[in-house]
């Protein structure tokens, strides 16, 4: 049994962390929601500023809501709300998956881009100079290498047997 207890208490430490990760990541879109708010009431948008106030009260509301339960409520909400709206639950999970679906593809393109970046700024600052590289020959440039078609060619044909049997 200490085996399992302790298996939950880790996972428990692992949502809890990941809630206040997500929580903190939500007040900060709350905040960024709120700066556009006041750039649309300085371009004379009080209107729409008045709708994206709101939603940002919302998404701060629900980030503290969230923040001030433990990891147990909340599942056993999300249970509770799957009991009652099940057709809702699973369109909103699958919305949820798309959008952490997009969200972890644009950061792993931005990551690839930054290392990319990063080896190309290694390789300009690298100590090789010239006369370094002047110790081996030269590679063949393009021009040189024999051009590449593109046309299948055609499948050979296998030979007809005439034997009578085939006939």
């Amino acid at each position: 049994m200490d085996l399992i207890d302790n298996v939950k208490q880790r996972a428990t430490a692992q949502l809890d962390s990941q809630k206040g990760r997500a929580t903190d990541s939500i007040s900060s879109i709350a905040n960024a929601v709120r700066g556009s708010s006041s750039q649309l009431r300085g371009e004379q948008h009080d209107v729409l500023a008045q709708y994206v106030e709101t939603f940002a009260d919302q998404l701060e509301r629900f980030s503290n809501n969230v923040r001030g339960k433990d990891v147990n409520e909340l599942l056993d909400g999300a249970r509770d709300f799957a009991r009652r709206q099940p057709a809702l639950f699973v369109g909103g999970s699958f919305a949820a998956g798309l959008l952490a679906a997009r969200f972890l593809k644009s950061s792993g393109q931005d990551a690839a881009r930054s290392n990319s970046g990063r080896r190309a700024s290694a390789l300009s600052d690298s100590a090789l100079s010239d006369s370094a590289l002047s110790d081996y020959p030269e590679s063949p440039s393009t021009s040189e290498a024999p051009p590449i078609s593109t046309a299948r060619s055609p499948r050979p044909r296998k030979p007809r047997s005439s034997s009578p049997e085939t006939r």
